[in-house]
């Protein structure tokens, strides 16, 4: 935009002609040009326009009783537009309007203090910039009066304006931003970009690049934007967008406090699922524990702690605990009935031979009627031979060991266990190759 300098020198040389024309000798018929201010100014800066604006003003006229000739009482005085002084290139018009004059005007002394009277309407003003652009340009207007005598001076106005060309229009930017990663690629940034133009009726449309709701890698990224107005001009802009990274990994399936039991004073391996991580950005961030699954914990309460981290640098931790409580072991006992007698009895008998094993079984000395009961046979070296289960009846586990499925004569040793846990055993010779006469196998205690 062009600097504006006023210069008032001609707008005052107007005013004092018309103040020496007046004469103080009648009445007056001024217009207000600023309507703003009491009083009657004959003169207005109306600022800046641009080339063939039409700007269009009220300017109010009234008469105001002055002097000691005065307007007809009753009369109507006729207010027309007269002529103006315009730029070359501009125009100007204004509407007529007309002043009724009060019976009784004049004769009340109505100079001290003046009174005035307001026109019927005030005149409308158009004025026409010209298309050449300048400054401190001079629109004077000016009214006849008729209809009335006892009237002096004259009824103008003069309008002071610049005429400016075409200005580049402004961008409207946002400040330097920074967001958060939430991919590997970086983070999507939306932001407002816009433009305002002294001379477009309509903002110009503003073109960023990379432009608002793109994907932004991580890192630093300069925006820069531009807007055209309509007569051409343009203007740029930039900005920045940070995309960084400052979440840690993510650590998933992290076992609650573990706590077990072990009759082991040296402790007992313990194990739980395998832990993940995860992270927005890096796809493989590291995992380490101080501690593995499957590791023997010492009996005490041991804490596991497993710090996961990307590549940018982010750390995150997740802990659990492990507790070993040491437990006495439980003493499994087995009382046997006959024919087998003891525990550790030795039965003799030739193969073929079906021998009902009947046995009470306990925990800690507590006797267990329930759960699963196992006989097992095993050769005296150890290699298994078979297994029966035993149910429960007349107070006893019981079961018929039939010892023809043995595979002929040899040490055996028959084992009874429940859940697991064994409770007992004895031994089984057989010799040769018929039953004992009388069919009763012999027991005696193993040396």
């Amino acid at each position: 935009m062009h600097g504006r300098v006023i210069r008032r020198a001609a707008v005052a040389a107007f005013s004092l002609l018309v103040l020496a024309s007046l004469g103080a000798y009648a009445d007056l018929v001024p217009a207000d040009a600023d309507v703003l201010k009491a009083g009657n100014q004959p003169d207005f800066d109306l600022g800046s326009a641009h080339p063939g604006d039409v700007i269009v003003r009220q300017v109010p006229i009234s008469l105001v009783c002055d002097g000691s000739t005065h307007a007809t009482p009753g009369s109507t005085i006729a207010v027309t537009f007269d002529g103006a002084g315009v730029p070359t290139g501009g125009a100007a018009e204004a509407t007529d309007t007309t002043i009724t004059v009060p019976s009784g005007w004049g004769s009340t002394g109505c100079t001290n203090p003046p009174q005035t009277v307001a026109a019927n309407a005030p005149s409308t003003v158009t004025l026409t910039m010209p298309m050449t652009p300048d400054n401190d340009l001079h629109f004077v207007l000016m009214w006849a009066r008729s209809g009335s005598s006892g009237l002096t001076g004259m009824t103008s106005v003069d309008f002071t304006i610049d005429v400016i060309g075409n200005t580049a229009p402004k961008l409207q930017l946002p400040g330097d931003q920074v967001a958060e990663a939430t991919s590997a690629a970086g983070a999507v940034v939306t932001f407002s970009a816009t433009a305002t133009d002294a001379e477009d009726a309509s903002p110009p449309a503003v073109t960023c690049n990379p432009a608002s709701g793109s994907t932004f890698p991580i890192g630093l990224t300069t925006v820069t934007c531009s807007t055209r107005d309509s007569g051409g001009l343009t203007a740029t802009g930039s900005f920045h967008v940070t995309v960084q990274d400052t979440t840690p990994p993510t650590i998933g399936s992290v076992p609650d406090d573990i706590s077990v039991t072990t009759t082991n004073p040296g402790g007992r391996a313990v194990s739980w699922p395998a832990l993940t991580v995860s992270d927005l950005v890096d796809p493989s961030p590291s995992l380490t524990c101080n501690h593995s699954s499957g590791d023997t914990f010492p009996v005490d309460t041991t804490t596991v702690t497993c710090t996961a981290r990307d590549a940018t640098g982010n750390v995150s931790h997740a802990s659990f605990t492990v507790t070993v409580t040491l437990v006495s072991p439980v003493v499994w006992t087995a009382v046997w009935g006959e024919p087998v007698g003891t525990d550790d009895a030795t039965f003799v008998a030739n193969p073929g031979r079906t021998v009902p094993v009947k046995v009470r079984m306990f925990a800690d000395g507590v006797e267990q009627t329930t759960g699963t009961a196992v006989l097992s046979i095993a050769t005296c070296d150890g290699t298994a031979v078979t297994s029966m289960a035993m149910t429960y009846g007349g107070g006893r586990w019981n079961v018929s060991l039939d010892t023809g499925t043995l595979g002929g004569a040899g040490c055996f040793m028959a084992t009874a266990s429940l859940d697991g846990h064994a409770a007992g055993s004895f031994r089984i010779d057989l010799r040769g190759a018929e039953p004992l006469a009388g069919g009763n196998p012999k027991f005696k205690t193993k040396p």
